[in-house]
């Protein structure tokens, strides 16, 4: 029988969780890397990186992938050239425990590009590596963590584990993705996209598109194990959700939320950092909050790969009638 249900006494796992998200994002987010940008050999060992965590917790690759590997051809732009680069989605499942449900398909993802290498022009001494720990590194962290567990907890339905590349450039690996998806579109019931741009309140979590949804069991309503709340964005940030990539499955009419580190406004603590070369993983980075928050990002699926009935978008939802178009119902 499937368990979402967490044990009693946290700290063991929590602590596990802690030194592995740390290995992950520390790696993720290292000079060496470089802020990981689409085209650069370093963004091919990140995506490397992924494939080798997938196949050690033994997900499935599909037949139209190359080893995990979804070639994507990413477009970067700059003020005055274009150019299209060669790269990857990293794109992995587990085959759900149900003869039936497993016919049916929840999307994990986060996005793994970052910005590179931007010289400042003013202060050539200065940092110019735009490491993304925060955005998205706690993102793909917590991917890596739902695909562990959920590697030794296999779910009713199948998911699917997908790393995107090129967000930053425009949410170019999400479109591809859905574009040559390698399961019919309508057999994906819900994605849960993982982005965000730094916190700046550790006791919770914000959630993107929730309210557009119909659930049958509220996985996140008050605490969920992890001891951390969950609440949606706020009111005058809801425009966030529509910069990331789970606003391409949205128009599809596939219901999609986004789950981002706890914030109440765009202030100091997030700006300090968002899109910063100070976004790194370094010792003024909250680990013990990390590991809280991955394993609240697994809760959260696991609760809904394993619900008795379908996330649907409400009545009124911009994506209503997508949704209808694409189901049938």
């Amino acid at each position: 029988m499937v368990s979402c249900i967490a044990p009693k006494n946290r700290k063991p796992e929590i602590a596990r969780a802690k030194q592995e998200a740390m290995a992950h994002i520390r790696f993720l987010a290292s000079d060496e890397l470089k802020g990981r940008k689409p085209g650069t050999p370093e963004m091919k060992i990140a995506a490397r990186y992924l494939v080798e965590q997938f196949r050690s917790f033994g997900l499935q690759s599909f037949s139209t992938t190359n080893e995990y590997f979804q070639a994507v051809p990413v477009e970067l732009l700059t003020s005055t050239s274009k150019k299209t680069v060669s790269c990857n989605n990293v794109v992995g499942y587990i085959e759900g425990s149900d003869s039936i449900l497993k016919k049916e398909y929840m999307v994990l993802m986060a996005h793994y590009d970052h910005l590179g290498v931007i010289p400042d022009t003013v202060n050539a001494q200065s940092d110019s590596i735009y490491n993304g720990a925060r955005d998205n590194g706690m993102g793909i962290t917590a991917l890596l963590c739902a695909a562990k567990k959920f590697s030794k907890n296999k779910p009713l339905r199948s998911v699917i584990f997908l790393a995107t590349t090129g967000e930053e450039e425009g949410m170019q690996g999400s479109d591809f993705f859905i574009k040559k998806c390698p399961v019919p579109v309508n057999s994906i019931f819900f994605v849960l996209n993982n982005d965000g741009g730094g916190y700046n309140d550790t006791t919770l979590i914000r959630i993107g598109g929730i309210n557009e949804i119909n659930f049958s069991a509220n996985p996140w309503k008050n605490k969920i194990g992890s001891g951390i709340n969950c609440l949606p964005y706020p009111e005058e940030l809801q425009y966030l959700f529509k910069e990331g990539d789970a606003i391409i499955f949205s128009e599809m009419g596939i219901p999609s939320i986004t789950i981002s580190p706890g914030f109440d406004k765009i202030d100091e603590a997030i700006l300090k950092y968002i899109h910063k070369p100070t976004d790194e993983a370094g010792d003024d980075f909250n680990y013990s909050y990390l590991a809280k928050f991955c394993l609240a990002y697994y809760e959260m699926s696991c609760s809904i790969a394993n619900s008795g009935k379908l996330p649907s978008w409400k009545k009124g939802s911009l994506y209503y009638s997508k949704g209808i178009e694409l189901y049938g119902k």
